[in-house]
């Protein structure tokens, strides 16, 4: 004597009441039909009791309990217990019963209303249910049936009743934990994606920064140093030309989010070049030593701005005759060395600016490492790209 279906719908503390009476409110109708089809079966039933008397008073049972259905349809709708629905199914399935045994089937329709009339109440589900089974089972006593086996019959679909109605809440319990848990994961991911997209904002200011530092800061304070000058002849103005356009260019890449201009050609070429024009706004003698690798162009950037970023302070502070620039590959990856024969610095001295810590952070994100040695005899900036890296 089970409602394995209807019991969905109640018998669970909350959390999880508040999905099962969300299910109930969402489709009432089922609980409707349930209902109606039961009271029309159970009617049919009642027909067959012999005589009139036993006919009217397990219908009137039995339709007892569908009249007093809508207070806990109500019930369901306005999410509260209702006693007055309880009490009277309660009554009115013993009744049926005593007119006529076989009408102990309302049992299967009053049983999964009790549950769901308890809301979120367990307790009250078992109360009820033991007072319903209870009643049926001192109605077929009163009727003159055989106490030990419908005690046992009755005990039995208690006990079945109540471990489907307690199986169904668990599960429906479960579920609720489930999509709270699923609701915190949500939460959490879409906290990580706010999180991760400030932090991508972050670091892509952050390395804008750096690239207006490391090409177009650049550019603008060699034409300054140019401009300088006393006695500005061709050559000189052509550098300066040639500067005001190359910066032109890096503005143009950098609003543009294309490769970082100067590696069309790729890495070695791109060292060449900055080489040659290096030398001839400073007049440095500058050797490029650089081989072809394979490296995404962002790790080739990284590398082509770290040579910039290094020629940079050698041209404001190293006072060098001389700068080699080398780039090799092997095994481990690939090597970027720019040496000077300049007169040094003392990195603990020294404040660590825009210049040096976009150098640092720059192979940091590429997943390289950087080193820095500095000496009175001159300074060498090794900047290292493992092999992963290619």
């Amino acid at each position: 004597m089970t409602a394995s279906e209807p019991l969905r719908a109640g018998g669970e503390s909350a959390p999880g009441a508040a999905r099962v009476r969300a299910t109930a409110i969402e489709d009432p109708r089922m609980w409707d039909a349930f209902v109606g089809i039961g009271v029309v079966v159970l009617l049919v039933v009642a027909g067959f009791a012999g005589d009139l008397p036993s006919i009217a008073l397990g219908a009137a049972g039995v339709l007892t309990v569908g009249a007093a259905y809508p207070l806990a349809r109500r019930a369901m709708l306005d999410e509260r217990p209702s006693t007055a629905f309880q009490v009277a199914a309660i009554i009115a399935t013993a009744v049926a019963a005593f007119a006529y045994p076989p009408l102990a089937g309302a049992q299967a329709l009053a049983a999964p209303l009790l549950w769901v009339s308890s809301c979120d109440s367990i307790r009250r589900a078992v109360v009820a249910n033991v007072a319903l089974f209870g009643a049926v089972l001192g109605a077929f006593l009163l009727a003159g049936g055989d106490p030990w086996l419908l005690a046992t019959t009755q005990s039995l679909s208690f006990a079945f009743s109540m471990v489907i109605g307690l199986w169904i809440s668990g599960l429906a319990r479960a579920t609720e934990e489930r999509d709270r848990l699923i609701a915190e994961l949500e939460a959490a991911q879409a906290s990580i994606a706010r999180l991760s997209g400030e932090h991508a904002t972050a670091a892509e200011r952050a390395r804008i920064a750096r690239d207006l530092h490391d090409t177009i800061a650049q550019d603008l304070a060699a034409i300054a140093m140019l401009a300088q000058r006393r006695g500005a002849d061709a050559a000189t103005l052509a550098a300066v030309e040639e500067l005001a356009q190359g910066a032109l260019a890096e503005v143009r890449g950098l609003v543009a989010a294309n490769a970082p201009v100067g590696l069309a050609d790729g890495l070695p070429v791109a060292l060449e070049r900055l080489g040659e024009r290096f030398a001839a706004e400073t007049g440095i003698a500058v050797r490029v030593e650089a081989v072809a690798v394979e490296l995404p162009v962002d790790a080739q950037a990284a590398l082509l701005r770290t040579a910039q970023e290094s020629l940079a302070n050698v041209r404001k502070h190293a006072r060098a005759a001389s700068v080699g620039v080398t780039l090799t590959a092997d095994g481990s990856g690939v090597r970027l060395e720019v040496a000077d024969d300049g007169r040094g610095f003392d990195r603990a001295d020294v404040r660590r600016g825009l210049g040096l810590q976009g150098l640092d952070e720059r192979m940091s994100l590429a997943g390289g490492s950087l080193e820095i040695d500095s000496s009175p005899a001159g300074t060498r900036v090794v900047a290292r790209l493992g092999a992963g890296a290619a």
